[in-house]
């Protein structure tokens, strides 16, 4: 019997696939599915997932014209017949106990979603490097009483193993239309599944430095994280939930866009990164007000160094910030 669904979305990443559908197939875990949609590639990724298809019964590969990460996840899960589904990205590779550690715990805790610590590793290296989620627990916890995990865990969906029916019940899906889809993705599932549990192993392996990786491009597509936040705050308003969650979705909105604006050093067109740093801090100003005034983010700022509390300073005016690009600018030339 299917217990989790694995939704795979892939595109172009034949140099990537053998490693992660030979990570899943490794598995201790044996009762789930692999639901591997090609999203139109030009490569040779859908010949090389049909190869695994045709070893391994478990395994549907699903063929379609690019419509982008976000369509083929939400195919992905119209198909799923798994109790429990997890979002598998195809330049990944995963623990052996992943699927047995994550389904056990959500046995054990009855959580709705039971997210994992990762590592980041790099191409062309050996290096990993610990991510872990700021929050120590076994047991179950709820939402409600953890408001801050709306800003401490990574929006990413492929750390979290979920239960089918609160995302199908809440029409809970990918956006299309723009590229921050994990982040709005993520909030809305915070805002419906009530618990979550944490598993303390490092069970995922994220490559976080993939040449043409959409998710990392530095250029005007970082804008799309206000899209991102914009319907985030409209569905907490309509769900009543945006006043019960004031303090964390004002501190989520700070994290997102500080995260984005260290992006914009990297762009050489000066005109655009201006742009794009007045953009951000006109939406913190319409919609945060005293933004530097949250008490999660003062209380952050009181733990830092003096070096890190000298660059939050540097964040938090548009004009240093301004300054700031034009010198790393000149470092360059």
């Amino acid at each position: 019997m299917c217990k989790i669904s694995v939704i795979i979305p892939a595109y172009n990443v034949e140099d990537y696939i053998d490693k992660s559908f030979e990570s899943l197939l490794n598995q201790t875990f044996e009762a789930f599915e692999i639901i591997a949609i090609n999203d139109g590639s030009q490569d040779q990724t859908l010949e090389k997932m049909k190869v695994y298809e045709a070893k391994d019964t478990r395994i549907r590969v699903i063929d379609k014209i690019n419509e982008g990460v976000g369509a083929t996840r939400n195919l992905g899960l119209s198909l799923a017949c798994g109790e429990y589904v997890i979002f598998i990205d195809p330049d990944d590779y995963v623990h052996e106990d992943f699927l047995k550690s994550l389904y056990k715990k959500a046995i054990e805790t009855k959580a709705n979603v039971i997210i994992c610590n990762y590592y980041e590793c790099y191409e062309n290296s050996n290096d990993l490097v610990e991510m872990k989620i700021p929050i120590e627990s076994n047991s179950l916890l709820s939402i409600k009483e953890n408001k801050d995990l709306l800003f401490k865990i990574t929006p990413a969906p492929w750390n979290k193993l979920i239960k089918t029916s609160v995302l199908k019940d809440n029409h809970i899906m990918f956006p299309l239309d723009y590229r921050s889809e994990d982040l709005t993705f993520t909030l809305k599932l915070l805002a419906k599944c009530e618990t979550l549990a944490i598993e303390s192993q490092l069970l995922y392996y994220y490559l976080a430095n993939r040449m043409n990786n959409v998710s990392s491009a530095n250029d005007e597509r970082i804008l799309h994280t206000i899209l991102a936040l914009q319907e985030i705050m409209k569905s907490y308003q309509e769900w009543n939930l945006k006043q019960q969650y004031a303090c964390e979705l004002e501190m989520l909105m700070i994290k997102q866009i500080q995260y984005e604006l260290h992006k914009v050093i990297y762009i050489s067109d000066k005109k655009m990164a201006y742009e794009i740093i007045d953009k951000f801090y006109d939406f913190l100003k319409l919609n945060v007000g005293n933004w530097r005034n949250n008490k999660y983010y003062q209380s952050i700022k009181r733990e830092l160094s003096l070096v890190d509390k000298y660059r939050y300073w540097i964040y938090e005016s548009p004009k240093r910030l301004k300054f700031y690009y034009r010198i790393r600018q000149l470092k360059k030339d």
